[in-house]
């Protein structure tokens, strides 16, 4: 299925030995000579969950980077550097796992590209089931509140300067005990200005919500009767409320 594969794989955190569970997910980026990873892991010694964010170098001779490898791996850099910081903002927002560590190491023998880099955001796994595996059997109710919940997460990362341009319920993880909603992978990662005129604040009705693809039929907002205020202008207004 992957690959390649880190299941039964152990890596070191200043002694802290986590040994990889199950690898829930692996992206190739073309652009970075990277592989990216999300995995269950578990402390070896005491027995803890954990939840594990992994960048891998690939060897850059597989790749067209010609003269460019230097410039690429200052990039890459900074796209780990720029996931860890949105992974902590989510952490405090109480809106992803929890944050416990970042840390940067060689590549051991046994990896793709011994000697290259491997970057990891550690992580303890919030509550819950993967919305991929579970929306059809979520009620409207239930669906309606990850809507809102959905569109609040990325209204705060859009408030941050930060976006997805990637979307996928895998991402999420949804408590139904606690009717709690948590994104849980960063894969797709990017950068929006939130002053610009073309960046609107993120709603039920917003496209970055419904390219999630798990509503049974398209949100619509209650019609407000009549008020005093005055309307919205319509250069203000979203596009999609033309």
């Amino acid at each position: 299925m992957w690959a390649y594969s880190l299941e039964g794989r152990v890596f070191d955190f200043d002694g802290r030995k986590l040994k990889i569970e199950e690898q829930l997910s692996e992206v190739l980026d073309m652009r970075m000579g990277q592989r990216h990873v999300l995995a269950k892991a578990r402390n070896i010694d005491n027995q803890k969950p954990s939840l594990l964010k992994i960048r891998y170098q690939l060897d850059p001779k597989y790749f067209d980077f010609d003269d460019l490898n230097d410039e690429i791996l200052e990039i890459a850099e900074q796209h780990y550097c720029h996931e860890v910081e949105a992974t902590i903002l989510l952490s405090k927002a109480g809106l992803g796992p929890k944050y416990l560590k970042h840390q940067t190491q060689d590549q051991p023998e046994w990896m793709p590209f011994p000697d290259g880099y491997v970057d990891f955001i550690v992580m303890k796994p919030p509550p819950g089931e993967n919305l991929d595996e579970i929306h059809e059997e979520l009620t409207d109710r239930q669906l309606a509140s990850i809507r809102t919940q959905l569109a609040h997460i990325l209204e705060t990362m859009r408030q941050n300067s930060y976006k997805l341009i990637q979307e996928h319920p895998s991402y999420l993880n949804y408590d139904a005990r606690t009717n709690k909603l948590y994104l849980i992978d960063l894969e797709g990662l990017a950068f929006t200005d939130p002053t610009s005129s073309t960046s609107f604040p993120v709603d039920e009705e917003s496209p970055f919500v419904e390219a999630f693809n798990i509503w049974r039929a398209p949100y619509r907002k209650p019609e407000e009767g009549p008020s005093g205020k005055q309307p919205t202008k319509l250069k203000s207004r979203p596009p999609w409320r033309a």
